[in-house]
């Protein structure tokens, strides 16, 4: 899920609506401030209830931000770039790879 593009689009929406601030917001869907300033203004790793308020209160639909799509990440590419060979054969084990890879815990 594409979670900062959706706070990005949430703040834009709000500020359209002369909603500025974390104070304001909050006051507009009658949240707390904190919650609103953590789920707009703070990086997120997954969609929260405050997100989804927010999205109610802004008539985003938060499913079009899940679609994800690997080839809108410059860094992802620039690696599969680096090391592909260019073969059907190198594609599917650099696959293979990454499917490893993911069982795995992999730190952040």
């Amino acid at each position: 899920m594409n979670i900062d593009k959706l706070q990005k689009d949430l703040l834009k929406k709000y500020c359209d609506k002369g909603f500025n601030t974390s104070v304001s917001i909050a006051e507009h869907v009658n949240m707390c401030q904190s919650t609103v300033y953590r789920n707009l203004f703070q990086p997120q790793k997954k969609l929260t209830k405050g997100l989804l308020v927010l999205c109610n209160y802004a008539n985003i639909n938060y499913k079009k931000y899940q679609e994800i799509d690997p080839k809108s990440h410059q860094y992802l590419m620039d690696v599969l770039t680096n090391v592909w060979n260019g073969t059907d054969g190198h594609a599917k084990q650099l696959g293979r790879l990454l499917l490893a890879a993911h069982s795995c815990k992999l730190e952040q």
